[in-house]
């Protein structure tokens, strides 16, 4: 089965210093010619699905002529941000309402202590229950992730119990993996595999009769399962088992870029092939 989706990341910068993030921030800043560019080659190569991340897509004020593009190029739209960016504006909701079928923000912790722990931010707990808040009317797209690590696994109760109240469309669980830069977190964060059963299995059967999807991604479960494309063209995937590193397969416009995303990447995992079949696909019917 090939891949359906693809993850477009920038790695410019982030207004943010979490030591498990796998994104290799640094590389010279984006333009929108060129997001645009990939975008338009995501699509043209067959994709169904993008999603846009790294750090926060919404510092970038050409953002939302991306993502009018990816929507008009009939993708569906998958963004996830850390809000900082993400100004509580009439313009943004309107953006999102027109452009973005699904929008994500991250919850490490049920309250400000453990979150900011993850986060190395104090105050970002409050920033993105505000910016929740804020896009209550769109819950119907709203995805709250949550990397799970030995810091915050004793809290995945408590932190169950905030999605009820928050009621997202779904919950995405990652467990942590040292890939690429996060390795550098290892000793602080790793979680085996059975810890990280043990935690969500929990959680699926004290949120089974709520009103979000819960989605648990342990981090085998994401190898070679689709294609990372950096906003310069240069697509990665996560290396086989068991090496916790990127392969590069070229860049986005060579002309062989979908034989070797085909032969490389699996597609969609089974849990989370449901993320991209709402709101777009019941449009067209």
């Amino acid at each position: 089965m090939r891949p359906s989706r693809a993850v477009l990341n920038f790695t410019h910068k982030c207004a943010m210093s979490c030591d498990w993030c796998y994104v290799p921030f640094g590389t010279p800043p984006p333009t929108l010619v060129m997001v645009n560019r990939i975008i338009s080659r995501i699509a043209e190569l067959g994709f169904n699905s993008i999603t846009i991340g790294g750090g926060d897509p919404f510092q970038y004020p050409f953002i939302s002529d991306a993502l009018r593009h990816a929507n008009s190029s009939g993708l569906f739209v998958h963004v996830d941000t850390n809000g900082r960016n993400l100004r509580q504006s009439a313009t943004n909701l309107s953006l999102i309402e027109e452009a973005v079928d699904l929008i994500g923000l991250p919850l490490e912790g049920s309250k400000s202590q453990i979150h900011g722990q993850m986060r190395n931010s104090p105050n970002h707990f409050d920033l993105v229950c505000r910016r929740v808040k804020w896009l209550s009317k769109l819950r119907d797209r709203l995805k709250i992730n949550t990397v799970v690590s030995a810091l915050n696994a004793n809290n995945m109760l408590e932190l169950g119990e905030l999605m009820k109240i928050i009621a997202p469309a779904r919950w995405s669980l990652y467990q942590y993996w040292p890939l690429g830069p996060a390795i550098r977190a290892a000793t602080k964060h790793s979680i085996n595999d059975s810890e990280f059963a043990e935690c969500t299995s929990i959680l699926t059967a004290t949120t089974k009769n709520s009103n979000f999807t819960l989605e648990i991604n342990n981090r085998e479960s994401r190898r070679e399962s689709y294609p990372i494309i950096h906003h310069d063209g240069k697509i990665f995937v996560h290396r086989a088992f068991p090496f916790s590193e990127f392969t590069s397969l070229g860049n986005i416009f060579d002309s062989n870029a979908l034989h070797l995303i085909n032969s490389t990447c699996s597609g969609e995992r089974p849990q989370t092939i449901s993320r991209y079949s709402t709101r777009k696909q019941n449009a067209m019917i």
